[in-house]
C-alpha cells in the first residue's frame, strides 16, 4: 500500500518532468519512437524500424528502457548541462533578490524575508534520468493478436539495445502498477528491419498457502521470465516474410526504483545470469 501511495504521488511529478522543456532554448531530445503494431488483416513493417515480439499467457505489461549509445549519452549530457546552467542563472537572480530583501528587512522592523533559495549543485540538481526519456511500455492493452490462452504483442521501436525494466504499466498521468527489476535484469538488441522474439511469459508460480497462515503467499523467482516459444508455436502468418531473430539476453546491473513500485529482479536464467545473494553473476562472459 505504501508503494502504491508513493507511486500515485510521484506519477504527476514524473509526467510533468517529462513534458516540461529541459532548457528554455531547446526541445527535449527524442531517444525512442515506439508504437504498438495494430491488429489489422495486412501488416506493413518499416525496414528502418526494429520490432519486438512478445507472447504471454494472459494480458501482461512489460516496461523497457533503451540503453544509451555513446551519441545518446553525449546528447543527454549536453542537454542536462544546459538545464543545469539555466538553473544556476535562475538561482543567481533569486539569490540577489533574497539579499536585497534581507537588507531591506534589517532596516525596516516587521518586514518579512523570503525563504533563502537553495543553490543548485551537481549533487542536488534533479534532472529526468535517461531511462525515463527512453522508455517503451508494451501491453497489457493493444494486443497484436489474441487467442483463448495467449496474447501476442508486436511493438515498433527505434533500433538499439533495450533493458527489461519491469513488469509494470506506467501510462501518463496514472499511478504506475506492477514491479521493477531494479535488483537485476537483462537486455537485448533490437535490429532494424527485423523482429526480435522475446519468447513467452508464463504466469508466475504461486506457492501453496501454509495451514494457519493468513498472509498472502509470496511469488517465487524460480521460473524463468522468458520461455522460448519453441517450434510448436507458429508465427503469425502476417509476419511470415519478416526476418525473425531469437532474443540474445545479456545481464545488466541495478537501476533506481523510479516509480516507487515493488522491487524485484529477473529470475535466474541458465547461461545468462544467476545471483550470489544480491550480486549478479554474468554467465555469458567467456
Amino acid at each position: 500500500m505504501k508503494n502504491l501511495l508513493l507511486a500515485a504521488l510521484l506519477a504527476p511529478l514524473l509526467a510533468s518532468a517529462l513534458t516540461m522543456p529541459l532548457a528554455a532554448k531547446e526541445k527535449p531530445p527524442v531517444f525512442v519512437v515506439a508504437a504498438a503494431v495494430k491488429d489489422k488483416p495486412v501488416v506493413a513493417l518499416d525496414p528502418a524500424k526494429a520490432y519486438i515480439l512478445l507472447r504471454t499467457a494472459s494480458a501482461t505489461p512489460l516496461y523497457l528502457m533503451r540503453v544509451p549509445t555513446a551519441e545518446d549519452q553525449a546528447t543527454y549530457d549536453r542537454v542536462r548541462a544546459a538545464a543545469f546552467a539555466e538553473a544556476r542563472e535562475k538561482y543567481a537572480k533569486k539569490a540577489a533578490s533574497y539579499e536585497k530583501a534581507k537588507s531591506a528587512a534589517a532596516k525596516t522592523p516587521g518586514l518579512s524575508v523570503p525563504e533563502k533559495p537553495v543553490e543548485p549543485t551537481e549533487a542536488n540538481f534533479e534532472f529526468v534520468p535517461f531511462g525515463m526519456m527512453a522508455s517503451v511500455g508494451i501491453g497489457p492493452m493493444n494486443r497484436f493478436a489474441k487467442a483463448k490462452d495467449s496474447s501476442t504483442y508486436l511493438h515498433e521501436v527505434t533500433p538499439g539495445s533495450y533493458r527489461v525494466y519491469g513488469q509494470l504499466a506506467a501510462p501518463s498521468g496514472v499511478a504506475p502498477v506492477g514491479s521493477c527489476f531494479c535488483m537485476g535484469s537483462v537486455r537485448f538488441d533490437a535490429t532494424a528491419g527485423a523482429i526480435v522474439d522475446l519468447g513467452v511469459i508464463d504466469p508466475p508460480d504461486v506457492p501453496d498457502k501454509v495451514a494457519g497462515d493468513s498472509s498472502q503467499p509470496m511469488i517465487g523467482d524460480t521460473k524463468p521470465l522468458f520461455r522460448p516459444a519453441g517450434t510448436g508455436m507458429a508465427i503469425d502468418p502476417r509476419l511470415a516474410n519478416v526476418k525473425l531473430i531469437q532474443a540474445s539476453f545479456q545481464p545488466v546491473g541495478k537501476l533506481p526504483n523510479y516509480f516507487g513500485v515493488t522491487i524485484s529482479r529477473v529470475p535466474e536464467m541458465p547461461g545468462v545470469l544467476r545471483y550470489d545473494r544480491d550480486r549478479i553473476i554474468d554467465l555469458t562472459a567467456p
